[in-house]
């Protein structure tokens, strides 16, 4: 009887993590497209003058450019963990383009307020 319910609670651990391990591949694997044309287009964002020493962009610009490499590497890092069977690490894993995101709009907002929405900050 108590082998049952550790199964039943490790098959549905384990199908609430696949679930969320194939959405958020397929949700951040798809994002990894539109990033590629900001990611050419993000050396503008150095053209004004004194924007090449402001910490938000020079952070925008970074998070811009990992996101492709960050999403790809805890993806697979992800779904490598889910076979290993360490599910809280696989979402963890899975998440951290989120994280990335979350530093990039968090750059947008601070140039937005503290620097009248200029690069140059």
């Amino acid at each position: 009887m108590l082998e049952t319910t550790v199964s039943q609670k490790e098959r549905k651990k384990k199908n609430t993590t696949k679930i969320y391990l194939i959405i958020a591949s397929i949700v951040f694997g798809i994002l990894i497209l539109p990033s590629l044309p900001m990611i050419m287009m993000s050396a503008m964002m150095f053209d004004s003058p004194g924007s090449e020493d402001s910490i938000p962009t020079i952070t925008l610009v970074i998070s811009l450019i990992a996101y492709p490499f960050v999403t790809s590497i805890s993806i697979i890092v992800a779904w490598i963990l889910f076979v290993r069977k360490i599910f809280f690490g696989a979402i963890l894993s899975a998440s951290l383009p989120f994280l990335n995101i979350l530093i990039g709009i968090g750059a947008i907002i601070y140039m937005s307020i503290f620097c009248d929405g200029n690069f140059a900050c």
